[in-house]
């Protein structure tokens, strides 16, 4: 494939607004390519960064293609055509929504001195030598390599809505070598603003490890003991970088998270901060389930996804909790519990409101979950919202990462798709 852009600006947009039998897509090209290739071809679309200040919809485009094709398998048969036009929708909207910047000059010619020069520029806020730094080394170093590189300079940055972490997690499982290109626009907004951190943990030896192993049901019982109600903290915006850094300002992140973080692993974080997350979701304002409940569980999850890479675990869990902590502080308006789900004489998944789909899914036969599954990744791609299908993808990898809470995280998934079911937005 030489040109996976020009097919995609040839087609007419209307075509993903209203979709019809036989239309432009269905005849065109792409429409026919395999999975991995039409996935190809949308990252190649997707991938130059905007001049504008970028949108909501430009900013999760990136994050929104990967969750897409990672839940691509799950969908039924029958639904299969639309999540495709749903990817090649998302490039297409991507290339209208702007102009693209000029690919800046690469000077770099050692993988030696490129890999310094990235660092170095995001520190000094160079957004044009961050970016010709990355493009020079995108071909040439391990994803691996180059997320072990960022990820813990990129872990305390609120810039690009905090969302980073979560892109360089994905490209872990991404199988497009492609993909990496798609750093380029989240890494120009980090460097544009390294004045937006968290800094209230300090420093920590880059090897720390707990100074006395704790058992985890003692350290769940006592973050969730801080987070089920924590005191309220007014912010100036429901923002990410504004959410996490009114919570550090006020102190209350580091009185509150400061000792109960102190003795935990990043597994036992990931465990119990994505609960509490998940429990945001089903118990507390359905209001913020589109938005604030699935960036609850998604930020920390991108951000301890990464400590694979990572030599900063204390830091990837103070930044992980402290969005927790915010979402729970600005957005919640009752103390959340362990309780499941009632259970309801409901057995329609589809139709059912939000509280009744979370007991469909929080009590069904662990035989079944694969069903539900294929039911909420079938909804949630045929669906335009890029949080839907990024929270979908989570609570899926959560489930898989946490057996023993996996009901919680499928009532969670099941819960955010039905609240959309009977959205005015849906």
């Amino acid at each position: 494939m030489t040109d996976t852009k020009t097919p995609f600006t040839n087609l007419p947009l209307e075509i993903f607004d209203n979709p019809a039998a036989g239309d432009a897509w269905e005849r065109c090209a792409l429409a026919a390519l395999p999975d991995d290739q039409l996935i190809e071809a949308a990252i190649t679309a997707i991938t130059p960064p905007k001049i504008a200040q970028p949108s909501s919809f430009v900013s999760h485009a990136p994050l929104e293609l990967l969750a897409r094709a990672a839940l691509l398998s799950y969908v039924r048969p029958d639904a299969r055509p639309r999540a495709r036009r749903r990817i090649a929708g998302l490039a297409m909207r991507y290339i209208h929504a702007g102009p693209s910047l000029e690919t800046p000059k690469i000077s770099h010619t050692q993988i030696d001195t490129a890999l310094p020069a990235l660092i170095d520029s995001l520190h000094c806020g160079d957004v044009d030598g961050a970016d010709s730094a990355l493009l020079f080394l995108a071909p040439r170093l391990p994803v691996f390599a180059l997320r072990q590189a960022l990820v813990d300079e990129i872990a305390p940055l609120l810039g690009a809505a905090g969302h980073a972490p979560i892109l360089l997690a994905a490209l872990a499982r991404s199988t497009h070598a492609n993909a990496i290109g798609l750093l380029r626009a989240p890494l120009r907004r980090l460097t544009a603003s390294p004045e937006l951190r968290l800094t209230w943990f300090g420093l920590r030896s880059r090897n720390f490890q707990p100074h006395e192993p704790v058992d985890e049901r003692t350290l769940y019982a006592q973050l969730f003991a801080k987070l089920s109600a924590p005191p309220r903290v007014v912010s100036p915006s429901t923002s990410i970088a504004p959410m996490a850094l009114a919570v550090e300002q006020s102190g209350d992140a580091a009185r509150l998270l400061g000792e109960a973080i102190y003795d935990m692993s990043a597994q036992q974080a990931e465990r119990i901060l994505l609960r509490i997350a998940a429990y945001s979701m089903l118990q507390d304002n359905p209001d913020e389930a589109p938005y604030g409940w699935t960036h609850c569980l998604t930020l920390p999850q991108g951000l301890l996804h990464n400590r694979d890479a990572s030599s900063n675990h204390h830091a990837l869990i103070a930044v992980a909790a402290t969005h927790v902590l915010a979402n729970r502080a600005i957005h919640g308006r009752v103390a959340i519990n362990v309780d499941a789900p009632a259970k309801t004489s409901q057995k329609n998944l589809a139709n059912a409101d939000p509280v009744s789909a979370a007991s469909i899914a929080f009590h069904a036969p662990s035989g079944t979950r694969t069903e539900i599954m294929v039911e909420l990744a079938t909804y949630a791609l045929t669906h335009e919202d890029a949080h839907l299908v990024k929270y979908t993808l989570a609570c899926f990898e959560a489930a898989a990462n946490d057996g023993d809470a996996a009901p919680v995280f499928m009532a969670a998934a099941a819960y955010l798709g039905a609240w959309w079911r009977h959205s005015s937005h849906a």
